[in-house]
C-alpha cells in the first residue's frame, strides 16, 4: 500500500518524540539523584570528621531521600527503555513498508 510507508515514517517520528521526552525526564531525574547523593556524602564526611552538626536522624532522612530519588531514576529509565523498544519495532515496520512499496513499483 502506498500510504503504509508514509504512515510508518510518521509513526517513527512520533515515537522518537516520545522517546526523547522520556530520555530528558530520565536525565533530569538522574541529576537530581546525584545531587541528593552528594548531600548525603557531605553529611557523612562531616560526621566522620567530627565536625558534623548533622544528627543521625538527619542522615537517615537524607539516606531515605537518596533512595527515593534513585527509585525515581530507575522508573524514568524503565520508561525511556520502554519507549526505545517502540522505536525498534518501528524500524522493522519501516523497512517492511519500504520493501512492500518497492515490490509494487513497476
Amino acid at each position: 500500500m502506498p500510504g503504509d510507508l508514509a504512515r510508518e515514517i510518521r509513526r517513527l517520528e512520533a515515537r522518537l518524540d516520545v522517546f526523547l521526552q522520556a530520555e530528558d525526564a530520565f536525565v533530569t531525574e538522574l541529576r537530581d539523584c546525584l545531587a541528593q547523593f552528594k548531600k548525603l556524602t557531605d553529611g557523612l564526611e562531616r560526621l566522620e570528621a567530627g565536625r558534623a552538626s548533622e544528627r543521625v536522624t538527619d542522615l537517615s532522612r537524607l539516606r531515605l531521600e537518596a533512595a527515593e530519588t534513585l527509585n525515581a531514576v530507575l522508573q524514568r529509565q524503565s520508561k525511556a527503555e520502554h519507549e526505545k523498544s517502540h522505536i525498534l519495532e518501528s524500524y522493522g515496520a519501516l523497512i517492511l513498508a519500504l520493501e512492500t512499496r518497492l515490490q509494487s513499483v513497476p
